[in-house]
């Protein structure tokens, strides 16, 4: 018998997730970034990777101090070719700002706070791990999984932290709901 007050899951992730203003910046920033090669050529792209951007500042890593001097004369046409990949994706460039000190961390895979889009630490893991997902609410999430690691762009890191954020905001979801019941 089906339950009227249920929802699909696509519903409660447009609503909650997927609809969330820092996720959806956090995708478009990825995008923007991945344009990066693009705006710096071969010759910069191997020693310098963009990593967030906070207002109309973009900041960028860098492996070594001679690799900012060098970037630092071309940041104005860095702005003016970047201008058109931000533009279409509703951000603004203004200023570039490199450092070298993350570099290492940036390499290895991990990413600034841009990405970071926990839920709220209410719940714990024994909290989702108690929620109980039926059939279908399995099979759209391995469709959201599979659509989620077919993403080029992004690191394997960052695809499981969406995916994870994505079914613990779902559960909380749920949660919520079990208590107002009770």
């Amino acid at each position: 018998m089906k339950n009227n007050n249920f929802s699909k899951i696509s519903d409660i992730l447009n609503e909650s997730v997927l609809a969330n203003q820092k996720l959806g910046q956090a995708f478009d920033k990825c995008m923007l970034f991945d344009f990066w090669k693009n705006v710096v050529g071969k010759r910069f792209e191997k020693f310098s990777v963009p990593y967030d951007l906070k207002g109309a500042v973009l900041f960028v890593s860098v492996s070594s101090p001679a690799i900012i001097q060098e970037l630092s004369f071309y940041k104005a046409d860095i702005i003016k070719k970047y201008a058109p990949y931000a533009k279409g994706l509703n951000f603004k460039i203004v200023d570039v700002r490199f450092d070298y000190k993350n570099w290492g961390n940036i390499k290895k895979g991990g990413q600034s706070d841009a990405f970071d889009v926990d839920t709220p630490d209410v719940y714990s893991e024994d909290d989702f791990e108690g929620v109980i997902l039926d059939e279908q609410e399995e099979s759209e999430f391995k469709q959201l999984q599979k659509n989620i690691s077919d993403i080029d762009f992004l690191p394997e890191t960052l695809k499981e932290k969406i995916y994870t954020n994505a079914k613990n905001s779902y559960k909380a979801q749920k949660l919520r709901k079990d208590w107002k019941k009770s």
